[in-house]
């Protein structure tokens, strides 16, 4: 024994105050332990003001102290303190928790030592304690922000070849907490390929030359999942400069990783989209210079890259453009808009204008301030060119319109003034000399005059229908309009024995003028009568429904039909017959399918021989 230490325990035998000293100074509490009175325990002082208590308020008891640690830890101590008692070989190290006075959890690493009789019987036990709350504080927080990081450690004993997981460790790998890993299974984690060669590479260079490592590789988790980790090595050598020991850590980066990959794959995309995109793009700073150009605005505008970079937008605008387009910048710069679009024109490098479409969106950063603009340019040039060749031709197409309009209202007026004269002429002279009237070509010259008479009607109903104004439309009911042109026609039809059925619900109304709807009604209404069958009781059923913004009218007869094989091209058309009826002049459906257009509608017919036809005029029971 070295005689300092000889002398220390002397001293202590002898001089009180050394021992005091020792335990005051050198632990945070020490107790002595009567395992024959086992509710008999010294502690003393400096064990009690750890814990915030005042030491003479408290007993010298074994349940002053177990009324204030963790209950869980107590079973724990207990049971360590039981095989300690038993085998001397079983040490006692307990890290325990007590709550302090104040509340907090104080973290205590006691430390006992079992004192025996001549027979080995345990009579009395020392113990010690030690705070290390600071210590546990530390541990817990570095291990919430590892797990929270899902970051965990790993330390591999070179001369067992043994290694030990941390809890987010085996977590990352998929496997269960209890699970033991070896340098073998370790390794065949990895992903087979490049990933499982790195690491069995880099493992046996910390090994061998003491190289550490820090490396991004793929796993294969027991569940089958591959995913992304960040691996850290550490070598250490002992003593003898050899490595006994390496460490480290693994993060799981997949996410990260994952984002990170996606995110230079949309860069390459968007390189190579920006580079070969078949219009023009550009890449500009906040005061409109340029960043990056592609050939395609290069070719646009016929300035080179290295020309461009020299250059703002603001150079190459046209001035009456400028001000719109700078407007439009700074709204975005203000975050009142995150993009914008234009027609403006540029100047080409030659000196003429070039049209363009202009979209322009904004990058930002982080706190919303502008990184760059990202601009597409579109050249018009030619569609401008287009669309003004068209202005001209729409102005000129107005101006001939309202010329043939001109034209069919003189036509329509000084006709219907002529015939109306030639009428007149002819009534005249039958009234005076009505034996005129027996020759064959003065008869001739009557029936020529009366048929341009109806032409003229004709087409001035024509000319009416095709001037008509959407605003002079309004919702009307139809069955109303319906039963007055039956009712005007209905001596016709009871002569012709016709039974008309007008089904149309009274609350049902469309869009259109009364006149043109008295006069749909009508001619299909009388065109059911001239063509009804006369080989069966005759009918004509008029029915509505609605269909979305329209409402259809049906007139349903059972006449003599219409070949629409032969007929369905012609049977709208002006003087258009496909009856042999002398009645027949070829003008009402003309007429009626004008009026129905100008409505805003359409007609539908549907029809067989010798079993009856069904008209469907579709109009509308809203406005636009």
């Amino acid at each position: 024994m070295n005689y300092l230490q000889k002398e220390l325990y002397e001293l202590i035998k002898t001089d009180n105050a050394i021992f005091e000293f020792i335990q005051n100074n050198s632990l945070d509490g020490l107790w002595y332990w009567d395992l024959e009175k086992p509710e008999n325990e010294w502690m003393n002082e400096r064990f009690w003001e750890v814990l915030g208590y005042d030491p003479k308020d408290m007993p010298h008891k074994a349940s002053a102290w177990q009324d204030i640690i963790n209950k869980d830890d107590l079973a724990l101590a207990a049971n360590n303190v039981k095989q300690h008692l038993e085998d001397p070989n079983h040490p006692y190290d307990q890290t325990v928790r007590y709550t302090h006075k104040n509340g907090q959890t104080i973290w205590i690493r006691c430390k006992g030592l079992a004192i025996r009789n001549a027979e080995g019987v345990p009579t009395r036990m020392l113990g010690s304690h030690q705070d290390v709350t600071q210590l546990k504080q530390s541990e817990n927080v570095l291990k919430h922000c590892n797990e929270e990081a899902n970051i965990g450690f790993w330390d591999m004993n070179v001369s067992t070849q043994t290694i030990i997981w941390s809890d987010v460790t085996k977590k990352i790998h998929g496997v269960d907490p209890d699970y033991q890993p070896n340098l073998e299974t370790g390794i065949n984690f990895y992903k087979k390929g490049h990933s499982q060669d790195r690491i069995t590479d880099l493992v046996f260079n910390a090994l061998n030359k003491g190289e550490g490592f820090n490396e991004e590789l793929q796993i294969v988790t027991q569940q089958g999942k591959t995913k992304w980790v960040k691996v850290l090595g550490i070598p250490e050598k002992n003593h003898q400069n050899t490595i006994n020991r390496v460490y480290g850590t693994m993060q799981d980066i997949d996410a990260l990783k994952t984002y990170q990959l996606k995110l230079e794959e949309s860069e390459q995309a968007f390189r190579g989209n920006f580079e070969n995109a078949a219009i023009g793009m550009a890449l500009l700073d906040k005061y409109g210079k340029w960043l990056k150009v592609n050939q395609t605005l290069c070719d646009i505008v016929g300035y080179t890259s290295e020309e461009f970079y020299q250059l703002t937008f603001q150079d190459i605008t046209h001035p009456d453009d400028l001000d719109l387009d700078l407007s439009l910048l700074q709204e975005v710069m203000e975050k009142k808009r995150e993009h914008y679009r234009m027609d403006k024109r540029y100047f080409h490098k030659k000196g003429y204008l070039v049209y363009i479409h202009l979209a322009v969106s904004v990058v930002r950063d982080d706190k919303g301030d502008v990184l760059y603009f990202i601009s597409q340019i579109i050249d018009i040039t030619q569609q401008k060119e287009q669309e003004q060749k068209l202005q001209r031709i729409i102005e000129l197409t107005q101006d001939q319109n309202e010329r043939l309009k001109n034209f069919a209202h003189i036509v329509s007026h000084n006709l219907r003034s002529h015939s109306g004269g030639l009428s007149a002429l002819l009534s005249i002279l039958k009234e005076d000399e009505p034996d005129y009237f027996e020759n064959e070509i003065v008869k001739l010259l009557e029936s020529s005059s009366d048929n341009l008479n109806e032409t003229i009607e004709h087409l001035s109903e024509v000319v009416k229908i095709n001037l008509s104004s959407k605003e002079n439309f309004s919702l009307l009911p139809i069955k109303p309009i319906v039963d007055k042109q039956i009712t005007s026609i209905l001596p016709l039809a009871e002569k012709n024995k016709v039974n008309i059925i007008n089904n149309i619900d009274q609350d049902t109304k469309v869009l259109a003028i009364q006149a043109y709807l008295e006069s749909i009604a009508l001619n299909f209404i009388t065109n059911a009568i001239k063509y009804r069958s006369k080989d069966r009781n005759s009918f004509l059923e008029i029915n509505s429904l609605k269909n979305g913004k329209y409402t259809i009218i049906e007139f349903i007869d059972n006449g003599v039909g219409i070949n629409l094989d032969l007929h369905s091209k012609k049977l709208f058309g002006m003087y258009k017959t496909f009856h042999k009826n002398k009645d027949a002049r070829g003008i009402g459906l003309f007429i009626t399918k004008n009026q129905i257009e100008t409505l805003g509608g359409k007609v539908e017919v549907s029809s067989e021989i010798n079993k009856g036809t069904t008209f469907k005029v579709f109009l509308r029971n809203e406005k636009d």
